[in-house]
């Protein structure tokens, strides 16, 4: 299931990067940007739900398939409306910024929901001598549900762009 899942990922986010190349859609590329990262979001905020038991596994490789769809449109169109909006000069080293930027984030996110993760008991192992009790779903949903939430706010910033013709 879990290589299932990496396989339909891999595959949608080639969707979504190809859909966002055509030219056809270059009029709505901020818009895409936009649903991109309210399917990433869902995506995230779904995965928790396979702790309730009535909740079929394969859920999540599904979620995981739309939200790389998202992915797939967000990455490559953040890419080319930063060129787009860049002086011919300033353009390698915005889109070096982007990368730092972007390098930065991951880093803090990935460290702050492996800290809660861990803090929360997540990980552990029935019956092991370093984690009596288990794994705490708590910990999984403490760290999926505030990352979705930062997809959230991507969409929500998304919504503020604009492509703003130059004065000639």
């Amino acid at each position: 299931m879990a290589g299932l899942s990496l396989a339909v990922g891999g595959a949608t986010w080639a969707l979504g990067s190809y859909i966002q190349s055509r030219p056809r859609v270059e009029p709505y590329r901020e818009r895409l940007m936009v649903l991109g990262m309210l399917l990433v979001a869902a995506a995230i905020a779904t995965a928790p739900s396979v702790l309730i038991h009535s909740v079929p596994v394969w859920i999540v490789g599904v979620a995981w398939g739309f939200g790389c769809l998202g992915m797939g449109m967000v990455i490559a169109s953040t890419s080319v409306l930063l060129l787009k909006l860049s002086a011919p000069e300033e353009a390698g080293a915005n889109s070096a910024a982007l990368q730092i930027s972007d390098g930065l984030t991951n880093a803090l996110l990935l460290t702050g929901g492996g800290a809660a993760f861990a803090a929360l008991g997540g990980g552990a192992v029935a019956g092991h001598a370093a984690s009596p009790g288990g794994s705490h779903p708590v910990a999984f949903a403490a760290v999926f549900l505030p990352m979705a939430a930062v997809g959230l706010v991507g969409a929500w910033v998304a919504t503020r762009l604009r492509v703003v013709p130059k004065p000639q």
